[in-house]
């Protein structure tokens, strides 16, 4: 029980941290949105809301259960997105608490979401184990996973889709994993202060992700997992910590 508060402690100062670190990020999209500036800004939105949709390409199995704290960042905006660069943004990224649950043929279904000035995501997915589970030491384990976000802020929506190919093979206190995939995300201005003739213009934009990873586990049902990624040729990380039954 003193482990699993932990755990939950660690959970909600991961979140917490992550969420005040982030939270003006998109200040400035109302004053500097333009039209050459939206496209950068969908590519990079869509590079963090894709990431984390996974840790593993093992299947949870029937009544498998999931729940932990997971976020996204990349290192810096593309250099055409003057919506943050020119707010100053560095590093950026997205958290979220995510629920996961194990179903019949090998598939997972999983929700996720956050709310924090302003910006309210949803999201939730599927994934497929390609081959049947086999937890024999260094077998590979190859999942698809498919995510899909709604995103809605006071400047402007989103949506974004994702797909990816995952691979991990290891031990269960020890698993690596590849993945490659792609982010489809379209972004809608609501509000321009500068310009008013961009509210209801919008951009959609088709993007590659590549992650590799690890997850480990410290303790029996819990894990920690970290990746690196490249989402659209800029370099980011994935992180998380939670609770797998």
């Amino acid at each position: 029980m003193h482990k699993k508060i932990v755990i939950f402690a660690a959970l909600i100062a991961f979140l917490g941290l992550s969420t005040a670190h982030a939270a003006d990020q998109y200040g400035g999209f109302a004053q500097l949105v333009d039209d050459g500036s939206l496209k950068p800004f969908a590519r990079d939105l869509g590079g963090v809301l894709g990431s984390a949709s996974f840790h593993s390409g093992r299947p949870l199995g029937v009544t498998g259960f999931d729940i932990g704290a997971h976020g996204g960042m990349q290192f810096r905006p593309e250099k055409n997105d003057r919506i943050l660069r020119d707010h100053n943004v560095h590093a950026f990224g997205v958290p979220w608490v995510q629920a996961e649950l194990g179903l019949p043929f090998r598939m997972d279904g999983f929700i996720r979401g956050i709310s924090y000035q302003g910006l309210t995501i949803a999201g939730g997915g599927l994934r497929y184990g390609i081959r049947n589970v086999i937890d024999a030491p260094w077998t590979p384990q190859p999942l698809v996973s498919w995510v899909a976000h709604s995103v809605t802020h006071s400047d402007f929506t989103a949506s974004h889709m994702g797909l990816n190919l995952v691979i991990s093979c290891g031990i269960p206190v020890f698993t690596p994993y590849l993945a490659a995939g792609v982010d489809r995300t379209r972004v809608v201005v609501r509000q321009a202060t500068t310009n008013p003739t961009m509210i209801g213009t919008q951009a959609t934009t088709t993007e590659s992700r590549f992650t590799g990873g690890v997850r480990v586990r410290p303790y029996p049902f819990t894990y920690l997992q970290a990746a690196m990624t490249l989402a659209h040729g800029i370099p980011g990380a994935d992180v998380g910590l939670g609770l797998r039954f």
